[in-house]
Protein backbone atom coordinates (compact mmCIF):
# COMPACT_ATOMS: atom_id res chain seq x y z
CA UNK A 1 0.00 0.00 0.00
CA UNK A 2 1.33 3.29 -0.60
CA UNK A 3 1.95 5.66 2.02
CA UNK A 4 -0.60 8.22 1.43
CA UNK A 5 -3.08 4.88 1.51
CA UNK A 6 -1.18 3.60 4.88
CA UNK A 7 -1.81 7.16 6.57
CA UNK A 8 -5.63 7.33 4.75
CA UNK A 9 -6.00 3.82 6.64
CA UNK A 10 -4.51 4.91 9.77
CA UNK A 11 -6.56 8.14 9.89
CA UNK A 12 -9.34 6.20 9.64
CA UNK A 13 -8.76 4.03 12.33
CA UNK A 14 -8.07 6.95 14.85
CA UNK A 15 -11.18 8.27 13.32
CA UNK A 16 -9.37 11.05 11.85
CA UNK A 17 -10.58 10.78 7.94
CA UNK A 18 -13.64 11.40 6.20
CA UNK A 19 -16.41 8.79 5.38
CA UNK A 20 -14.90 8.90 1.60
CA UNK A 21 -11.42 8.99 2.89
CA UNK A 22 -12.05 5.35 4.80
CA UNK A 23 -13.73 4.02 1.82
CA UNK A 24 -11.59 4.74 -1.01
CA UNK A 25 -8.67 3.20 1.59
CA UNK A 26 -10.57 -0.05 1.50
CA UNK A 27 -10.94 0.12 -1.92
CA UNK A 28 -7.42 0.88 -2.00
CA UNK A 29 -6.30 -2.52 -0.25
CA UNK A 30 -8.64 -4.72 -2.19
CA UNK A 31 -7.41 -3.57 -5.13
CA UNK A 32 -3.92 -4.14 -4.07
CA UNK A 33 -4.35 -7.57 -3.20
CA UNK A 34 -6.25 -7.81 -7.02
CA UNK A 35 -3.19 -6.76 -8.48
CA UNK A 36 -1.20 -9.51 -7.92
CA UNK A 37 -2.53 -11.16 -10.69
CA UNK A 38 -5.27 -9.01 -11.98
CA UNK A 39 -7.95 -11.20 -14.07
CA UNK A 40 -10.34 -10.18 -17.12
CA UNK A 41 -13.42 -10.50 -14.94
CA UNK A 42 -11.63 -7.48 -12.46
CA UNK A 43 -11.45 -5.69 -15.66
CA UNK A 44 -14.74 -5.56 -16.52
CA UNK A 45 -15.92 -4.94 -12.86
CA UNK A 46 -14.35 -1.95 -12.60
CA UNK A 47 -14.40 -0.60 -16.51
CA UNK A 48 -17.46 1.05 -17.86
CA UNK A 49 -19.81 -1.08 -19.68
CA UNK A 50 -20.91 -0.99 -22.90
CA UNK A 51 -24.02 0.98 -21.91
CA UNK A 52 -22.28 3.64 -19.51
CA UNK A 53 -19.77 4.21 -22.07
CA UNK A 54 -22.43 5.37 -24.61
CA UNK A 55 -23.90 7.85 -22.15
CA UNK A 56 -20.21 9.07 -21.65
CA UNK A 57 -19.47 9.50 -25.17
CA UNK A 58 -22.92 11.26 -25.61
CA UNK A 59 -22.47 13.58 -22.52
CA UNK A 60 -18.78 14.43 -22.18
CA UNK A 61 -17.85 14.15 -26.22
CA UNK A 62 -15.25 11.48 -25.21
CA UNK A 63 -13.79 9.36 -28.15
CA UNK A 64 -13.96 5.57 -26.78
CA UNK A 65 -13.22 3.68 -30.18
CA UNK A 66 -14.82 1.24 -32.14
CA UNK A 67 -16.40 -1.68 -29.32
CA UNK A 68 -15.55 -4.61 -32.15
CA UNK A 69 -12.37 -3.15 -33.56
CA UNK A 70 -10.49 -2.91 -30.15
CA UNK A 71 -12.13 -6.58 -29.78
CA UNK A 72 -10.87 -7.51 -33.01
CA UNK A 73 -7.53 -5.80 -32.36
CA UNK A 74 -6.56 -7.82 -29.20
CA UNK A 75 -7.71 -10.99 -30.89
CA UNK A 76 -5.62 -10.09 -33.67
CA UNK A 77 -2.48 -9.65 -31.67
CA UNK A 78 -2.96 -13.15 -30.21
CA UNK A 79 -3.90 -15.00 -33.24
CA UNK A 80 -0.65 -13.46 -35.73
CA UNK A 81 1.46 -14.92 -33.05
CA UNK A 82 -0.14 -18.37 -32.63
CA UNK A 83 -0.05 -18.47 -36.02
CA UNK A 84 4.05 -17.36 -36.55
CA UNK A 85 5.24 -19.26 -33.58
CA UNK A 86 3.65 -22.49 -33.44
CA UNK A 87 6.24 -23.86 -36.04
CA UNK A 88 9.29 -22.23 -34.00
CA UNK A 89 7.61 -23.47 -30.03
CA UNK A 90 5.60 -26.44 -30.59
CA UNK A 91 7.62 -29.35 -30.07
CA UNK A 92 7.50 -32.68 -30.73
CA UNK A 93 8.08 -35.47 -27.55
CA UNK A 94 7.61 -38.98 -28.24
CA UNK A 95 5.39 -38.48 -31.32
CA UNK A 96 3.45 -36.05 -30.25
CA UNK A 97 3.20 -32.08 -30.43
CA UNK A 98 3.92 -30.09 -26.90
CA UNK A 99 2.15 -26.94 -27.15
CA UNK A 100 3.88 -25.98 -23.57
CA UNK A 101 6.54 -23.37 -24.87
CA UNK A 102 3.80 -21.45 -27.14
CA UNK A 103 0.88 -21.71 -24.30
CA UNK A 104 4.14 -20.62 -21.82
CA UNK A 105 4.91 -17.69 -24.10
CA UNK A 106 1.10 -16.31 -24.84
CA UNK A 107 0.18 -16.39 -21.22
CA UNK A 108 2.75 -13.62 -20.59
CA UNK A 109 1.34 -11.97 -23.75
CA UNK A 110 -1.98 -12.38 -22.29
CA UNK A 111 -0.92 -11.16 -19.25
CA UNK A 112 0.77 -7.99 -19.99
CA UNK A 113 -2.65 -7.12 -21.69
CA UNK A 114 -4.67 -7.51 -18.73
CA UNK A 115 -2.47 -5.81 -16.75
CA UNK A 116 -2.22 -2.94 -18.67
CA UNK A 117 -6.40 -2.87 -18.91
CA UNK A 118 -6.70 -3.81 -15.11
CA UNK A 119 -4.19 -0.38 -14.34
CA UNK A 120 -6.01 1.80 -16.63
CA UNK A 121 -9.62 0.52 -15.08
CA UNK A 122 -8.68 1.07 -11.80
CA UNK A 123 -7.14 4.56 -12.14
CA UNK A 124 -10.47 5.20 -13.95
CA UNK A 125 -12.18 3.99 -10.66
CA UNK A 126 -10.41 6.39 -8.08
CA UNK A 127 -10.74 9.28 -10.61
CA UNK A 128 -14.62 8.19 -11.00
CA UNK A 129 -14.58 8.15 -6.56
CA UNK A 130 -13.05 11.37 -6.71
CA UNK A 131 -15.69 12.90 -8.61
CA UNK A 132 -18.67 11.25 -6.86
CA UNK A 133 -17.70 12.11 -3.51
CA UNK A 134 -17.03 15.78 -5.17
CA UNK A 135 -20.80 15.95 -5.78
CA UNK A 136 -22.03 14.22 -2.87
CA UNK A 137 -23.06 16.88 -0.13
CA UNK A 138 -22.11 14.67 2.95
CA UNK A 139 -18.52 14.03 1.63
CA UNK A 140 -17.70 17.05 0.05
CA UNK A 141 -16.33 19.66 2.49
CA UNK A 142 -16.14 22.81 -0.06
CA UNK A 143 -20.48 23.14 -0.41
CA UNK A 144 -20.26 26.00 -3.04
CA UNK A 145 -18.03 23.53 -5.30
CA UNK A 146 -20.91 23.16 -7.37
CA UNK A 147 -21.12 27.14 -7.95
CA UNK A 148 -19.77 28.32 -11.17
CA UNK A 149 -15.93 29.27 -11.26
CA UNK A 150 -14.84 33.00 -10.53
CA UNK A 151 -14.18 33.59 -14.01
CA UNK A 152 -16.86 32.07 -15.54
CA UNK A 153 -15.19 28.80 -16.48
CA UNK A 154 -15.96 25.32 -15.09
CA UNK A 155 -15.98 24.76 -11.60
CA UNK A 156 -13.68 22.00 -9.36
CA UNK A 157 -16.53 19.88 -9.52
CA UNK A 158 -16.82 19.72 -13.73
CA UNK A 159 -13.30 19.22 -13.87
CA UNK A 160 -13.19 16.01 -11.54
CA UNK A 161 -15.87 14.88 -14.02
CA UNK A 162 -14.58 15.48 -17.05
CA UNK A 163 -11.01 13.78 -15.74
CA UNK A 164 -13.24 10.92 -14.84
CA UNK A 165 -15.06 10.88 -18.16
CA UNK A 166 -11.69 10.95 -20.55
CA UNK A 167 -9.90 7.68 -18.01
CA UNK A 168 -13.45 5.94 -18.75
CA UNK A 169 -12.54 6.67 -22.53
CA UNK A 170 -9.12 4.79 -22.01
CA UNK A 171 -10.30 2.14 -19.63
CA UNK A 172 -13.08 0.69 -21.73
CA UNK A 173 -10.59 0.80 -24.82
CA UNK A 174 -7.58 -1.76 -23.34
CA UNK A 175 -10.58 -3.67 -21.85
CA UNK A 176 -12.12 -4.60 -24.67
CA UNK A 177 -8.54 -5.44 -26.03
CA UNK A 178 -8.25 -7.44 -23.13
CA UNK A 179 -11.26 -9.41 -23.50
CA UNK A 180 -10.22 -10.14 -27.60
CA UNK A 181 -7.32 -11.43 -26.27
CA UNK A 182 -8.55 -13.51 -23.64
CA UNK A 183 -11.03 -14.85 -26.04
CA UNK A 184 -8.67 -15.84 -28.64
CA UNK A 185 -6.37 -17.30 -26.24
CA UNK A 186 -9.69 -19.44 -25.12
CA UNK A 187 -10.59 -20.38 -28.90
CA UNK A 188 -6.74 -21.34 -29.57
CA UNK A 189 -5.34 -22.98 -26.78
CA UNK A 190 -8.77 -24.92 -25.76
CA UNK A 191 -8.98 -23.15 -21.60
CA UNK A 192 -10.07 -19.57 -20.30
CA UNK A 193 -6.67 -17.82 -19.55
CA UNK A 194 -6.32 -17.83 -16.15
CA UNK A 195 -3.66 -15.29 -14.34
CA UNK A 196 -0.36 -16.69 -13.27
CA UNK A 197 -0.47 -17.16 -9.13
CA UNK A 198 2.70 -17.69 -7.48
CA UNK A 199 2.73 -20.19 -4.95
CA UNK A 200 5.15 -20.66 -1.81
CA UNK A 201 3.66 -24.19 -1.14
CA UNK A 202 5.84 -26.99 -1.36
CA UNK A 203 3.51 -30.20 -2.32
CA UNK A 204 4.25 -33.91 -0.12
CA UNK A 205 6.96 -34.97 -2.51
CA UNK A 206 9.13 -31.97 -2.22
CA UNK A 207 8.56 -31.51 1.87
CA UNK A 208 9.77 -35.47 2.00
CA UNK A 209 12.75 -34.92 0.07
CA UNK A 210 13.64 -31.98 1.64
CA UNK A 211 13.17 -34.07 5.24
CA UNK A 212 15.40 -36.56 3.64
CA UNK A 213 17.86 -34.19 2.56
CA UNK A 214 18.34 -32.61 6.21
CA UNK A 215 18.89 -36.20 7.36
CA UNK A 216 21.70 -36.68 5.21
CA UNK A 217 22.71 -33.32 5.77
CA UNK A 218 22.69 -31.78 2.43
Amino acid sequence: MSDVATTIAHNATAGKASPAEARRANETRARAKGYAAPSLAAILDLAPNDDQMAKIVTSFGIEAGDADELTGLGSTMIRDQYAALEPILVTMYRGEPNYQGLKIHLDRVVDGVVRSAYGAAEFYEKRRQIARDAVNAFTNEHRDEDRMGIDGGANRVDDLREIAAQHAGKSYALACIAAGACAAYEELMGQAWQPYVASNARSVSEQAAALRNDALGF
